[in-house]
């Protein structure tokens, strides 16, 4: 089940990037699509807490922030 999602877009290159937390069986999952002329999605970490997912895309994001990405 996915419990959040944050899109950023690039003023200047054609790109959008996806942050997303799922809660798995395992625990919680944070995953970054990236998608441009390809798409291409990772995975950030699996945790066993939520908070800790939950900072990991926080951290993520400010990253994408500091290199000109836009949330919205």
């Amino acid at each position: 089940m996915q419990l959040r999602q944050e899109e950023f877009t690039h003023p200047t290159q054609a790109s959008l990037v996806r942050l997303r937390v799922f809660q798995q069986p395992e625990g919680f999952l944070v995953t970054e699509e990236n998608q441009g002329a390809a798409t291409v999605v990772r995975t950030l970490g699996l945790f066993d807490v939520r908070e800790e997912a939950e900072a990991s895309a926080r951290r993520r994001a400010a990253q994408l922030a500091e290199q000109g990405y836009k949330a919205g």
